[in-house]
């Protein structure tokens, strides 16, 4: 994204979701992740940029994601609306992932700037390292209205580098490690509990349980990113991910 400022240019929020989920599917494709993009049509129905589900046998953990990014002036300008509700966008993410059983997020995608400091230690066991591993990071819809600002400088502190969503995979799994960020760092008693796969994500399971692989991935369990409308599929394996744009 800085990059792109220096030459006159302005990365969209759709267009830096579209290179992360291609640069998962592209590292690690032929194994655990099914990948649908988006419609504008859905997102306007629920305000999400993306579903997330984390699947264990027959039964699923759902994450409906907005999207945020940094713009220059250190603030994320499109997180608020002008009219008298600023946080419209963020009231109905809540209100439809309450409906249909999902948790909200927020991903904000990131890059240095002097407004934020993107440092502090590594807590899962892995080789990635700060700053690059705040490029994508995670903060939950009701910390994001209180903090009640669209500046870095105050957002920062609550914000989660993505992968802490499964960082505990390994011990427990993946619908597990999800379930304990949310408790935790979302600060709630209890999270939403697995459920049965709706339609489009069990079609996409049966895709990717049909598609030839060469390798499964070292995580217990499966992840899917998408959407209630299919328009594109890709394969792939959580790991790695994209750190600054």
């Amino acid at each position: 994204m800085r990059k792109a400022a220096s030459v006159g240019l302005s990365l969209s929020e759709e267009t830096l979701t579209e290179c992360a989920l291609y640069n998962i599917a592209v590292a690690h494709q032929g194994t655990d992740i099914v990948v649908d993009l988006a419609t504008k049509a859905a997102e306007a129905k629920h305000g999400a940029d993306w579903e997330w589900w984390l699947v264990r046998g027959k039964k699923g953990l759902g994450f409906r994601v907005q999207a945020k990014r940094l713009f220059a002036n250190g603030r994320y300008s499109s997180l608020t609306k002008p009219g008298p509700n600023p946080y419209l966008q963020l009231d109905k993410l809540v209100s439809a992932s309450a409906g249909a059983g999902f948790e909200p997020l927020y991903c904000f995608f990131n890059f240095l700037h002097s407004h934020g400091q993107f440092n502090g230690p590594n807590l899962c066991k892995h080789s990635y390292r700060a700053p690059s591993f705040w490029g994508c990071s995670l903060a939950f819809p009701d910390q994001v209205k209180k903090v009640n600002s669209t500046k870095l400088s105050q957002l920062r502190s609550i914000m989660y580098p993505w992968h802490m969503l499964v960082c505990e995979s390994a011990k427990l799994d993946l619908i597990g490690a999800a379930t304990r960020f949310v408790t935790t760092r979302g600060q709630r008693d209890h999270a939403i509990g697995p459920r049965e796969l709706p339609f489009h994500v069990r079609r996409a399971d049966r895709a990717w349980r049909s598609a030839t692989y060469c390798g499964r991935s070292p995580l217990l369990g499966r992840c899917l990113l998408g959407y209630r409308r299919h328009t594109r599929r890709q394969y792939c394996g959580l790991g790695r991910v994209p750190g600054f744009a």
